[in-house]
């Protein structure tokens, strides 16, 4: 069950990347309208892109959702069009790309965060998650229908993980060891707060499940922002 708790306002505070480092390369425009933004990667100051990538730049995405850094292990995520999880005392590296199927094609799920947990890394896309155990290196790959749109997930206790759905009121808990999900609710009443347009991600504490997000409702274009813990 969701527990719900009000704030006034965000807490922001994050930790800082110590041991990645991303160094811009350049940018060019192969197509009218599309631009290509380049990097290098930094791990512990040393330039490591070649090494990891055969490439003397990447391109990569980040945002407020993605955590690049274990806060206390020697590891990182580099959110390159790899996804690439990496070992920064061996340099041993796993791709954390998923593909799935639609039209008998195979396309890659999209990134959307990633978060480090003590012994795990979680990765967040929009029908998929990858839990990765930083001790083995051995990873667990939880694929979702298509009506499946995941806005952020976080693990509630060692075995269960909260899902919570994009542009929606909506969120399961889905079960590692029975692998299926488990229970479906609303994650606040509609009667309380109506007109909900979407749950937006705002932020996660490192060891605990408590996570920020801001619920936002709309009526008649103008929109209405309030802010909860969720845990």
């Amino acid at each position: 069950m969701i527990q719900l708790t009000k704030i006034e306002k965000l807490n922001h505070s994050k930790t800082p990347n110590k041991k990645i480092e991303f160094v811009y390369k350049g940018w060019e425009e192969p197509n009218r309208g599309q631009e290509i933004v380049y990097y290098s990667v930094l791990i512990n100051g040393i330039d490591k892109t070649q090494e990891l990538f055969s490439e003397e730049r990447i391109q990569y995405c980040i945002n407020e959702k993605i955590e690049t850094e274990h806060p206390g292990k020697n590891f990182v995520f580099i959110p390159s069009l790899d996804f690439l999880l990496v070992d920064t005392q061996n340099f041993n590296k796993m791709n954390l790309k998923v593909y799935l199927i639609e039209n008998r094609k195979a396309i890659q799920d999209s990134l959307v965060g990633s978060f480090f947990y003590k012994e795990n890394h979680l990765l967040i896309n929009k029908r998929s998650l990858i839990i990765t155990n930083l001790s083995t290196f051995q990873k667990i790959k939880v694929k979702f229908e298509k009506d499946i749109d995941i806005e952020w997930a976080f693990f509630i206790n060692s075995m269960q993980i909260q899902v919570i759905q994009a542009f929606s009121n909506s969120s399961f808990i889905y079960d590692l060891e029975k692998e299926t999900i488990i229970e479906r609710k609303n994650i606040i009443s509609e009667s309380l707060y109506p007109d909900i347009f979407r749950w937006i991600y705002r932020g996660q504490n490192y060891q605990t499940n408590e996570v920020q997000m801001e619920l936002l409702q709309k009526k008649e274009d103008q929109f209405i922002s309030t802010y909860f813990k969720l845990n």
